[in-house]
């Protein structure tokens, strides 16, 4: 065998299998069993043959290939895999031209003039790419931390990825059309890494002008939920007032019958007048003031929020914060995302079944916040891991995000720990929040 096609079959063999490893490190996903390793191994053996035959123009087929191969392994979102797949290829490609620069300035030597050369430069094109993969992996959970909706830009990354590995193997492949030389090799390197970090800088740019709108919208709805919030206890206090006033009233009445020993006529007034007025008390509209222990904002105002239209839709709301809450652990725009997820669940399964109740609990101990979210639901509601699972909706298409977005963010928090129960036909989201 030559040694030109003994070093091709090395290369293309190890890209194939580096590319889909990579892949697998993008994506978060750390495991892989026999069986997917005994398909990878024979699908680079494949890709090898398909390389000898088409040449450059394989690299086609890889990318369908790892694709197909993530599609079936990997539990992801099918735009996620593609887009997590260009940029393996675009780290793999600037990493095969820097080790090509490394042959021609400090080894002295040529990938594929001999099966040194050729190891060599494939052992520094795919280390390069794989530890540049495992430092995205490392530092993409304090990035999202740090940027708590960052999820919600994958599809834009994805696509953005995409287009840009269409770049780079454009020139590529008019490199090699032009014969590729150091003088091209370099050119297309730095093209590459500019056109990388200029996509990049737009990128956060564009991420950091959205954040900031994205806060800017979040403080008027907490002006607005306060501004609801503080309606519907003047409307409370007015009524109270009203009340006491009624209730003094009653009182004299009473003093009546009691004057003139009528215990058939008290009991009738108590029935038809003073039950009445008890229930008055117990309406929903008086059991929002409990949210005045609340000193957290951005919590006191999702809340408020979402109680208050759970109220204006006929909701039995009931709500318990026994103590003072000033202050809580965690991210604000991830705890306003969290909440808002489970309170528009609950009130959307109320909604569907036209009767139930949905209780707020919120307490703390020495070491946490605790926030207990509980509604009723149907009897045939599917298992939590369906619920759990990105696109499944029990409301429709394109709509089963919720959930799945709260596991992502709970992960992602180590002081965050979150139970989900269904039993009795109750629903109940409990989040303990560490101090």
């Amino acid at each position: 065998m030559e040694i030109g096609n003994l070093t091709t079959m090395l290369v293309i063999g190890f890209q194939t299998i580096f590319s889909y490893l990579n892949l697998k490190l993008l994506l978060s996903d750390k495991k892989i069993n026999m069986f997917e390793i005994i398909i990878l191994l024979l699908g680079a053996f494949f890709m090898v043959n398909v390389f000898l035959i088409t040449g450059t123009y394989g690299v086609i087929v890889m990318l369908l290939f790892v694709f197909i191969l993530g599609w079936y392994f990997i539990d992801a979102n099918n735009l996620y895999i593609v887009g997590a797949l260009s940029y393996v290829q675009i780290i793999m490609v600037i990493s095969d031209h820097l080790s090509s620069m490394m042959d021609t300035y400090l080894w002295k030597t040529t990938a594929g003039t001999s099966i040194f050369s050729t190891i060599l430069h494939m052992t520094v094109s795919i280390g390069l790419g794989f530890i540049i993969c495992i430092s995205i992996m490392k530092i993409n959970p304090s990035v999202e931390k740090k940027v708590p909706f960052l999820s919600e830009f994958y599809p834009i990354i994805s696509i953005m990825g995409v287009f840009m590995m269409l770049i780079y193997y454009s020139s590529i492949f008019l490199g090699k059309y032009l014969g590729n030389n150091v003088e091209i090799i370099t050119l297309n390197l730095v093209f590459f890494i500019l056109y990388f970090f200029i996509s990049i800088v737009a990128f956060l740019m564009y991420a950091s002008s959205t954040k900031n709108k994205y806060e800017t919208q979040q403080k008027e709805l907490e002006y607005l939920s306060n501004q609801r919030y503080m309606d519907v206890m003047e409307s409370q206090f007015k009524e109270i007032s009203k009340f006491r006033h009624d209730y003094k009233n009653i009182l004299t009445s009473m003093e009546n019958f009691i004057v003139e020993r009528d215990m058939d006529g008290l009991d009738e007034y108590y029935r038809s007048m003073l039950k009445t007025s008890s229930r008055v008390i117990e309406q929903n509209n008086y059991k929002l003031e409990k949210l005045s222990n609340i000193q957290v904002r951005e919590l006191k105002s999702i809340l408020a929020s979402k109680l208050i239209t759970a109220q204006e839709k006929g909701i039995d709301v009931r709500i318990e914060v026994t103590e003072m809450i000033d202050n809580v652990n965690m991210d604000a725009v991830s705890l306003v995302r969290l909440m808002g997820i489970f309170l528009d669940n609950a009130i959307e399964e109320l909604e569907y079944l036209g009767e139930g109740i949905l209780s707020v609990a919120v307490y703390q101990d020495k070491q946490a916040v605790h926030l207990i979210i509980q509604n009723s639901c149907r009897e045939d509601l599917p298992k939590l891991h369906q619920l759990k699972t990105r696109g499944f909706s029990t409301k429709g298409t394109n709509r089963g995000n919720g959930l799945s977005n709260v596991q992502e963010i709970v992960t992602e928090a180590a002081n965050i720990r979150l139970a989900t129960t269904i039993e009795h036909q109750l629903f109940t989201q409990k989040m303990v929040i560490e101090q």
